[in-house]
């Protein structure tokens, strides 16, 4: 009985051709190219057991490396289901930095030097205490706030935090060093100067070196380099390397693997380079692509065959992939039985998606797994109210409550705290700068000293003020009493309109380069949480329910049928049914992809399409993709990507491609043709002449003409009537 036989009697697994060809590759390395739901955790395992149990390799002469503790977790629990009555050998399941923090470890300890750690979990609380004395706290936020303060004059806020955290982790993981950084796009103001003052501070503040996640990683790559005994131990210890999720490895991950499985090479790499969507974190897909040019001797295999999705699912998304053009050609399949057709939904604004969706869950009865798919956590906020408010329990993967302490928020409910009780100076401190009043630092300064108890208007008034603050000061005291009494939602508005806070916030994007688009997202969502809420105290009260209600939803685990998850951290998930929300132009593509397609730098929008993709490939038999045309009273466009999806899979009744209509009736090959219309392409409009494509989504084509402006065009107008012509640079 062969190992393939054996394996299928005990454990129930039977494995494809090209799995088995993987798991008898011991010698060399392999580059394995998983499809999504082409069962590569089962295969790796197989794969370790063939080693134990075949080839009588040792336990601990193989490392299998995976992206996260959890996949390690997971891994090793396979593992055991599949072999733990068959063999006793312990396989070491680790995560790179757990292996990492290990050499760093033995490194230090050889060399007689000290260490601390400086990341781990802090509330946002105590980081917004600071700190007391001369000394700042050992822990990277409170360090790099500090850094912040000292090069830039001015407190931190939190986006700029997360920002800074994930562009010093970004540039280390990418080993970039020197000129190289003033190419990395960040949004915090000298960036670059604070990372540098950052690593000097870890090194020289005190007689211990700190240490924060990242270190781990660049710490063990330098040292694996240098010191040729810790290499040649670890070297000989793990004759059999393997790596599950590779595509997610940065550019030091990488190297460290490459390290360790010298010189024999007995590397297996489990990836799939159309799943890699963490290049935000320094993964790096151009490592998997170079694979057989750092490897002369690679095997490259494709494990295509998808066990988990419908003959419809799996054949849109083998065909949506192929956008990029930076990819390993690779045709997925399925001998699953079809299922529903995919569905896509265009709603009149965002409003409807959330009743639609909220609606079709309560009818489904809870009698099938499903997930609600978005690319940013706000989306989840407005989604988690309104299936709240329908007594529809949910769990909510990623867990991020930090929406309810964004400095938006915090100005709304000050706003509205000032209308109880306009005597409050220190209400009154946090938003002077941020409505129509004009109030200076020098008047909120004499206004504390006075003390009166009086409403700040009836102060400023009775000294001595310039005479636009003699019209302004009234009518900013007017509004907050009417806001006093308005429905929430009504009060909102009126603050954003009325008293220019929304103007003040623009304001402040241009000076300080804050994402407007993320701002007035806020804005909107509270507009929207406040609806129907009568009272600002109701509007406050439902803000601490919705925060509670968020944090406690990782209860719901494996109770609840509904998940809510971002794109990313469903990767590596499924469901029964999926529905993939907010697509439009700006959120997926991002806009700040399509601004940089529409440049010609194309890595963005192909990590965009990747994450697409693997929001499509989690469901297994329903994929809704959602849509709509109003965000407010802001007229928005479908996603490029639901209308490419479209094209794939042509609903029935939809009419026949405009382009066949083109090649019967209109023969100059040098018009537009509907499969060529792409973001940054230059075309010439028979009436308005040369322009470029700047949006495209739905029916609609938004173009900047050289002379007539920018306008929103009919596709199927323009495209058969032969209104738009290619430039001549773009006919092949």
């Amino acid at each position: 009985m062969d190992f393939f036989e054996w394996v299928g009697k005990h454990t129930g697994v039977q494995l494809n051709d090209v799995q088995k060809q993987a798991v008898l590759h011991t010698e060399g390395p392999l580059l394995l190219l998983a499809s999504p739901g082409s069962g590569k955790t089962t295969t790796l395992n197989m794969k370790i057991g063939y080693l134990l149990l075949e080839k009588k390799v040792s336990a601990e002469r193989i490392m299998a490396i995976t992206f996260s503790k959890a996949s390690a977790q997971d891994m090793s629990d396979r593992f055991d289901h599949f072999f733990s009555n068959l063999t006793n050998d312990q396989v070491h399941f680790s995560t790179i930095h757990s292996f990492a923090f290990k050499v760093v470890r033995e490194w230090l300890r050889k060399n007689r030097l000290d260490f601390q750690l400086i990341e781990g979990n802090i509330s946002d609380e105590e980081l917004k205490k600071g700190w007391d004395g001369p000394d700042i706290p050992l822990h990277k936020k409170f360090i790099l706030k500090k850094l912040y303060e000292d090069t830039n004059g001015a407190q931190i806020s939190d986006d700029d935090m997360d920002e800074l955290m994930t562009y010093i982790s970004f540039v280390k993981n990418r080993m970039l060093q020197g000129k190289v950084l003033e190419r990395v796009r960040c949004n915090v103001k000298n960036a670059i100067e604070i990372f540098r003052a950052y690593e000097r501070f870890k090194k020289k503040h005190t007689n211990r070196l700190l240490l924060d996640f990242d270190d781990m990683l660049t710490y063990c790559h330098q040292i694996l380099v240098d010191d040729q005994d810790i290499l040649s131990k670890y070297q000989q210890q793990f004759e059999y390397i393997l790596t599950d999720e590779s595509q997610d490895n940065s550019v030091v991950q990488h190297e460290i693997v490459e390290l360790l499985a010298q010189p024999q090479n007995n590397l297996c790499i489990v990836a799939d380079d159309d799943q890699s969507i963490f290049m935000w974190r320094g993964s790096d897909v151009t490592k998997l692509l170079q694979f057989e040019k750092t490897y002369r001797e690679a095997t490259v295999m494709t494990m295509s065959q998808n066990y988990r999705s419908s003959q419809e699912i799996v054949k849109a998304s083998n065909q949506f992939i192929k956008r990029n053009q930076n990819r390993y050609p690779k045709e997925m399949f399925t001998n699953n039985p079809s299922a529903q057709p995919i569905e896509i939904k265009s709603m009149r604004n965002y409003e409807d998606q959330l009743q639609y969706v909220t609606e079709e869950i309560r009818k489904s009865g809870g009698t099938e797994e499903v997930a609600v798919l978005y690319r940013n956590n706000a989306s989840a906020v407005p989604l988690a109210d309104k299936l709240d408010k329908a007594g529809i329990d949910f769990y909510m993967k990623d867990i991020d409550a930090k929406f309810f302490k964004h400095w938006i928020v915090e100005d709304m409910l000050n706003f509205m705290r000032f209308s109880y009780n306009k005597s409050r100076v220190d209400i009154l401190e946090r938003i002077h700068t941020k409505f129509n009043a004009y109030i200076s630092k020098q008047q909120i300064a004499l206004l504390k000293k006075k003390n009166s108890g009086t409403s700040v208007f009836e102060a400023l008034l009775e000294s001595d003020i310039p005479s636009y603050q003699q019209k302004a000061l009234p009518k900013a005291e007017k509004l907050f009493k009417d806001i006093n009494q308005m429905e929430p939602d009504k009060a909102i508005r009126t603050i954003r309109e009325k008293l220019g806070y929304d103007r003040a916030i623009t304001k402040m994007c241009e000076k300080f380069g804050f994402n407007a688009e993320h701002l007035f997202g806020i804005l909107d969502t509270l507009e929207k949480i406040a609806e129907g809420l009568g009272t600002l105290k109701g509007f406050a009260d439902r803000l601490k329910e919705l925060e509670n209600l968020i944090q406690t939803s990782k209860f719901n685990k494996n109770k609840s049928p509904l998940t809510l998850t971002t794109f990313h951290s469903a990767k590596g998930l499924e469901y029964d049914k999926v529905y993939m929300i907010d697509l439009i132009n700006g959120v997926v593509p991002s806009k700040d992809d399509m601004d940089r397609y529409r440049n010609k730098e194309y890595g963005p929008i192909e990590e965009a399409v990747r994450l697409f993709y693997v929001g499509m490939t989690r469901a297994r038999t329903n994929l809704e993709l959602l849509t709509y045309n109003y965000k407010g009273n802001e007229r928005v466009t479908e996603s490029m990507f639901v209308t490419n999806v479209k094209k794939i899979i042509k609903p029935a009744g939809e009419k026949s491609s405009t382009k066949n209509h083109i090649r019967a009736d209109l023969s100059d090959e040098n018009l537009l043709q509907l499969d060529e219309i792409e973001l940054g392409r230059e075309i010439i409009h028979r009436k308005f002449g040369p322009g470029v494509i700047k949006e495209y989504g739905g029916d609609q084509i938004g173009i900047q003409f050289d002379e007539a402006g920018y306008k929103e065009l009919l596709v199927e107008v323009c495209i058969s009537n032969g209104l738009l012509r290619n430039k001549e640079e773009n006919v092949k």
